[in-house]
């Protein structure tokens, strides 16, 4: 299963199940938990990941308190993108399942998306769970560099939506660039904003999916804020 989806949804006072169909979500329950499957292929590849589940026990996702990051296995690396830098910091688990501080430590900030490698001797695919509070803010932002610097962003809601159909797309300047993950070939696949203002077909037309991570280049001339609205009823 190479694609990110939901599987369940708890409730703290009842269980219930809900889906995601398009871009609409429907919660039943009141303060709702739930936990999206993932999966990260083996021999060393590589996935871009996003958490857009919050926290259960403190006001951020803080990586080695994760889930994913306990339930990756020992050799595994993490690479988050330093945006003042331009550039990755990368780290390791340990032999003995240990992240180094700079790692276990990192604020995971809402719509930030992040690298995770499998180990390069594992033969079999790593199930990676989600889990986390569905957010109930209305609305939600992410700062966005712009002067044709590179940010990593992911949905900060649960669910899919089409790239072309978003304020992020369209928000972007003329000349901006957008470059998605293909697992399969483990390589990006970019385009570019025309000067008339359109994307092409291929990166309009795609739907980046829960969880999934991906590169932005905006060319606006100052940093400005993608503000997300909750695309669904709940609570």
């Amino acid at each position: 299963m190479k694609q990110a989806k939901w599987i369940l949804i708890s409730a703290i006072v009842a269980l219930t199940v809900i889906a995601a169909v398009a871009q609409e979500l429907e919660v039943l329950s009141v303060n709702a938990l739930g936990y999206i499957k993932k999966t990260l292929p083996p021999g060393g590849k590589m996935i871009c990941l996003n958490l857009p589940l919050d926290s259960m026990s403190e006001a951020s996702n803080v990586f080695g308190r994760t889930s994913v990051a306990q339930e990756l296995p020992n050799g595994s690396e993490v690479s988050f993108w330093n945006e003042d830098k331009q550039q990755w910091s990368t780290g390791k688990k340990s032999n003995k399942g240990v992240w180094l501080d700079a790692q276990s430590n990192r604020v995971i900030r809402v719509g930030e998306g992040f690298f995770v490698k499998s180990p390069t001797n594992s033969v079999a695919p790593i199930e990676l769970t989600i889990a986390g509070e569905v957010p109930s803010a209305g609305t939600s932002t992410r700062n966005v560099s712009g002067i044709s610097r590179l940010d990593v962003v992911g949905n900060p809601y649960p669910t899919s939506f089409k790239f072309g159909d978003s304020d992020l797309a369209k928000n972007a300047a003329n000349g901006s660039e957008v470059s998605f993950w293909n697992e399969d070939k483990q390589q990006w696949s970019t385009g570019k904003k025309s000067n008339k203002g359109v994307w092409l077909d291929a990166q309009s037309n795609y739907v980046v999916k829960a969880t999934e991570g991906f590169f932005l280049k905006t060319s606006n001339a100052t940093a400005w804020v993608w503000t997300n609205a909750k695309p669904y009823t709940w609570p």
